[in-house]
């Protein structure tokens, strides 16, 4: 039972008396500057404070403790902020160099009202019954968090084949989605077996999206679902002759609608998979590699790859094929040229369609050179591997070339030449994804 205090009559504190088998050079210290500022009442939390500073405090380092502490009290005087400190929780001075004495919870008195409060009791029936129900709260919520990875735990799927996983290991995914289609998402976090698709799954997309294509022609749809097909076989490290089949197919119909972006990254793939031994059309993706140079005018790659060939081979008929448009271009036959191009084996066409207007340009130059003073647009048109005297009209129309309106059309070349060299521009930059800017 607590008797609260009249206010009113209560008298102010007193400074509090330091008995002297307890005085130390720090306390007077303090105590003078205390003296000096006008306030002589002392917290009995600072007192404790600067008692714990010694107990830590080895004799070496008590000179600087008493220069740390006066330092400190002096501050907090001058700042009028020696009763509004918690002085039980702040760290001691740095020249205590000793392990501190651990604090015990002392009981807070309210200055103001004159009450004792004696209710952070830790003992109290209160606290402990607090405790109890708080500690019970937790034990049913761990319970029924573990209930509830119990029901929701799937089991386990047994291993694919190691021979069709590159480095197979405990933690190597195996996916348990059974759905054919599935679009393709960027992962952000680690890959949910739930949402992964196992080999016989993806064998079975495989042939629904070669109908798909050829049925439908729909090339963003058939694009996200190869990509996904992808991702899949790469989180489960699937490494075997359908991941070749895989990305030989996508490169195929992203060549067919002029996607080099994808069709790059699955040369680029495709090449690391040859290279482990596995099956596929390699001598096939070997000229489109070269083809793909050319269009890019990547010397250095054309070199490295050629350098890397064996003599078996550049017996490929592909390869030599490429390796040819290689060193009619080299050497600026562009009669040579155009007769391959009308030759191309397999669908090396799509990608020369991609340079091959560049090469009439630069054809179209030494034509002008080479004859004079006109040369009839039906020879141009046959010498350039155009399908039809309109096209190459067409063609030169768009190169700002006169083009005389007689009963048999022909060209100034003389005229024409500065435009054959201005149009030449356009074409100086290639990235290597093969746009032209």
């Amino acid at each position: 039972m607590y008797t609260a205090v009249d206010i009113s009559k209560k008298q102010p504190p007193k400074a509090p008396q330091i008995q002297k088998n307890k005085k130390t050079p720090v306390l007077k210290s303090s105590l003078s500057i205390a003296n000096t500022s006008g306030d002589s009442t002392w917290p009995d939390s600072l007192k404790v404070y600067v008692e714990r500073s010694f107990a830590a405090c080895s004799t070496s380092a008590r000179k600087r403790l008493e220069k740390q502490l006066n330092q400190i009290i002096s501050s907090a005087v001058k700042n009028k902020k020696l009763n509004s400190i918690n002085w039980t929780i702040r760290p001691l001075p740095k020249a205590c160099d000793l392990e501190p004495q651990p604090v015990l919870p002392v009981k807070r008195t309210s200055v103001s009202a004159g009450i004792i409060d004696t209710s952070d009791n830790f003992d109290s029936e209160e606290r402990k019954e607090r405790r109890l129900h708080r500690f019970q709260k937790e034990a049913e919520a761990e319970a029924a968090r573990k209930e509830a990875e119990s029901s929701c735990t799937m089991p386990i799927p047994q291993p694919p084949n190691t021979a069709d996983v590159h480095n197979w290991d405990a933690d190597t995914i195996v996916g348990t989605c059974t759905r054919l289609e599935k679009s393709y998402f960027r992962l952000t976090s680690a890959p949910d077996p739930s949402q992964v698709r196992p080999l016989s799954v993806l064998r079975n997309t495989l042939e629904l999206l070669k109908r798909k294509w050829v049925e439908e022609n729909n090339y963003t749809y058939i694009c996200s679902q190869f990509k996904s097909m992808r991702q899949d076989l790469t989180v489960q490290r699937i490494t075997n002759s359908f991941t070749v089949e895989v990305y030989e197919t996508h490169a195929r119909v992203a060549l067919e609608t002029n996607d080099l972006g994808e069709y790059n990254q699955c040369q680029t793939q495709l090449k690391q998979l040859y290279a482990m031994g596995l099956p596929g059309h390699a001598m096939e993706f070997l000229a489109y590699r070269i083809l793909y140079f050319l269009y890019t005018r990547n010397k250095g790659d054309i070199n490295a790859a050629m350098a890397a060939m064996l003599p078996s081979e550049k017996q490929d008929q592909a390869v030599q094929h490429a390796l040819s448009v290689r060193a009619a271009m080299a050497a600026g036959n562009y009669h040579r040229f155009f007769m391959l191009y009308l030759a191309t084996p397999n669908m090396g066409g799509y990608l020369i369609d991609k340079f091959v207007d560049r090469e009439r340009c630069a054809s179209l130059q030494r034509m002008c050179k080479a004859f004079r003073p006109r040369l009839s647009v039906a020879v141009i048109a046959k010498d350039l591997a155009f399908a039809k005297v309109d096209d190459c009209i067409k063609f030169l129309a768009e190169l700002n070339v006169a083009i005389s309106q007689d009963e048999l059309p022909s060209v100034d070349m003389k005229l024409a030449y500065p435009h054959a060299v201005a149009a030449m521009q356009i074409y100086e930059k290639v990235d290597i994804k093969g746009q032209i800017y």
